[in-house]
């Protein structure tokens, strides 16, 4: 069993790379009991899923069919993990929720540097890209998590 109970992805409104992250964890640890989700930090009402990113991972064997979700206050723990993918969303979730705990940027936890651009408007392409990306982080994700088992 992992060492968290949940892990949640967040980002600014939970239309596109949060939800394509935790839809990558999922593939990449389906048998482990952890409830892997998304958030977002400024959803004022649930918005449906960015139409390129459901695209992309549809071509990939991947559903992404859910509304946009408000990250609470309630969400965090010392068994909950919290992993934003822009550098400046850090600092803004411990700002905005004292009880925040256990949160860093996907790249910080696997000992990378860097942010993960949303292509916001961009081409198919650029959400390609963006798949790319997140799976190679995801894959390297899933390994250091079933690691620390």
């Amino acid at each position: 069993m992992l060492e968290y109970s949940k892990i949640l992805f967040v980002t600014d409104t939970d239309t596109s790379a949060g939800p394509l992250a935790a839809a990558l964890l999922k593939h990449y640890l389906p048998l482990e009991r952890v409830e892997i989700d998304s958030r977002g930090l400024a959803v004022l009402f649930p918005e449906p899923m960015n139409p390129k990113t459901v695209a992309i991972a549809a071509s990939k064997g991947l559903e992404i069919g859910r509304a946009s979700v408000q990250l609470e206050a309630g969400e965090f723990g010392q068994d909950i993990l919290v992993l934003v993918l822009d550098e400046t969303k850090k600092q803004t979730v411990y700002d905005d929720y004292a009880e925040a705990v256990n949160v860093y940027t996907l790249k910080e936890f696997i000992n990378e540097e860097g942010s993960i651009k949303n292509p916001d408007g961009g081409e198919l392409a650029d959400y390609a890209k963006l798949y790319d990306t997140l799976q190679d982080l995801i894959i390297k994700l899933a390994t250091k998590l079933k690691l620390q088992k």
